[in-house]
């Protein structure tokens, strides 16, 4: 293994940081593009065709870096179908909008995987789960109680901001079991904020513990051999092993 290949965590941590932003990114182009697919709009067919050549480069890259391609096609048989420009092909309408649907859940299935990461770290999936229970939830005794407020979408609006603890203030609590409820939704919504951030600290952390580890694995394992080595793959060995030191330093 090369030197070269070799990175510090604060490089190794950077090129994650830019990766999952990159994934996210990708991923609400895709989105908007779902949400927008029955607007023709050229707006909307121009950012289309941007998501769909970024999507083409990326995945093109993907495979000619891949040691095994025949793998990567069999993993993502989608994301192949995804790049080949079908809608431009097929002029009806209806089918056209079927295969940018078809490529846009392919892009987020691909990108919104960092997401999903997240979610399963620190059980924050549960607690997202948890939290919109209780903001459906604690709406309706806000609407029965709650003389300002007449219907329940209401009540979900104001339960979201103040979950969310932006409280624009256009809706206020009045009765003491609103404001009771208000607690509650404030309390669970600061620590929702402490846990999303702590679970996507902990994603990235982990990330580069990987890192390390394969480092590790990789420089026991040449000490372990060591009098196989050629000269210069021990010199080699010793530059990394002194880079490895300063990164731990």
């Amino acid at each position: 293994m090369e030197l070269s290949t070799r990175q510090s965590s604060a490089s190794s941590s950077t090129s994650y940081k830019i990766k999952f932003i990159y994934e996210i990114v990708m991923g609400i182009l895709a989105l908007i593009s779902v949400l927008f697919i029955w607007n023709e709009s050229s707006l909307i067919r121009n950012l289309d065709f941007i998501i769909w050549l970024m999507f083409v480069f990326d995945v093109t890259v993907r495979f000619f870096t891949t040691k095994d391609k025949l793998g990567y096609i069999k993993k993502n048989p989608l994301d192949i179908v995804a790049i080949i420009p079908l809608d431009s092909i097929f002029r009806l309408a209806r089918l056209a909008r079927l295969i940018r649907l078809m490529r846009a859940l392919a892009i987020m299935r691909h990108y919104f995987q960092p997401v999903a990461e997240i979610l399963k770290t620190n059980s924050l999936d549960k607690v997202l789960v948890f939290l919109v229970a209780i903001i459906f939830v604690s709406s309706i005794p806000i609407q029965l109680l709650e003389p300002t407020i007449n219907t329940y979408t209401d009540a979900i609006w104001w339960a979201i901001v103040t979950s969310t603890t932006v409280g624009y203030g256009d809706i206020s609590p009045e009765t003491i079991v609103g404001r009771l409820i208000a607690v509650v939704l404030m309390v669970f919504g600061i620590g929702l904020l402490g846990l999303v951030t702590s679970s996507v600290a902990s994603y990235f952390l982990n990330k580069v513990n990987k890192e390390e580890s394969s480092t590790v694995k990789y420089l026991k394992d040449q000490v372990e051999h060591i009098e196989e080595l050629s000269d210069e793959e021990i010199e080699r060995l010793k530059l990394l092993i002194d880079s490895y030191k300063e990164r731990r330093t």
